[in-house]
């Protein structure tokens, strides 16, 4: 004889009342017939635009990170109700809504006030999206042996160099840059960490599509930074990056999906084969 258990998932009153609340706004705001492409390639800029206006929506309600502290733009809620969030929203078949796994925490813990206000408040309100560029063409999972160096011209910093392997969906607004910021020094103790403006002259971004999604690559020819982009001391970003892959590849038993990878690589396959598995 063959047992089937099923587990239900009790919700407390609270949770299925929040549920309404949640499902009432999301009707009224989330965006509709959006073509979202099952290979996780990046959006399309129209895509983007409608998408990114959904983010800056939940962020205004601390919805896209629910259960940060509310002075740097989270929602300050319990893990309960912002389970009941994270649900209702992947119901909707969007890309991944989150930006606040990898590089906040580390910000918040070695950041300046000032830095925090400037970075974290406009990333949790859904302001902006910031890429993990760490990895470079010829350095593979080995961070310490990157070539991309920032060298000090007063009280600025000149970056020139490459990173690679990102598969952002969104076009990025900064770059967590980890860089070489004294060749002369050991390796793991000549490396810094930096807030980079996607947007500063010298940056060039292309995309290599691949069998499911993309890469992308940047280049940095000369950029300038100012002194103040740079988190924690010149040579602690072995340090700072420590960190955050300790939280990224196994720091926390679980987690939800961020990037959405898996569950687009299953999306593809499942309109490739024509049918449910």
């Amino acid at each position: 004889m063959r047992w089937t258990i099923q587990f239900e998932r009790p919700y407390t009153q609270s949770q299925q009342d929040f549920r309404i609340v949640v499902r009432d706004w999301l009707l009224q705001h989330s965006p509709g017939d959006l073509r979202i492409p099952p290979d996780g390639s990046p959006l399309q800029p129209e895509i983007q635009t409608r998408v990114k206006e959904f983010r800056r929506a939940l962020g205004s309600q601390g919805w896209l990170a629910p259960t940060w502290p509310k002075q740097y733009g989270g929602g300050g809620l319990n893990p309960a109700l912002a389970e009941v969030i994270q649900e209702e929203i992947q119901t909707l078949g969007l890309p991944a809504m989150g930006d606040n796994s990898r590089w906040i925490p580390a910000i918040m813990v070695w950041g300046t006030e000032d830095q925090k206000q400037r970075y974290v408040l406009p990333a949790l309100r859904g302001e902006t999206i910031t890429w993990q560029a760490f990895n470079e063409p010829n350095s593979g999972s080995d961070l310490a042996s990157i070539q991309t160096q920032a060298v000090a011209d007063g009280e600025d910093f000149l970056i020139n160099g490459q990173k690679s392997f990102i598969t952002g969906r969104f076009d990025p607004d900064y770059l967590w840059t980890l860089v070489v910021t004294n060749p002369d020094r050991p390796r793991r103790l000549n490396l810094g960490l930096f807030m980079v403006d996607a947007n500063s002259p010298g940056i060039t971004i292309t995309t290599q599509r691949l069998l499911t999604g993309s890469e992308r690559k940047v280049v940095l020819d000369g950029v300038r930074v100012s002194g103040d982009c740079l988190v924690g001391l010149r040579y602690q970003g072995w340090e700072i990056a420590q960190s955050i892959l300790e939280e990224e590849r196994g720091g926390a038993a679980h987690r939800p999906s961020e990037d959405g990878t898996v569950e687009s690589i299953h999306e593809y396959l499942r309109h490739e084969g024509g049918q449910e598995r």
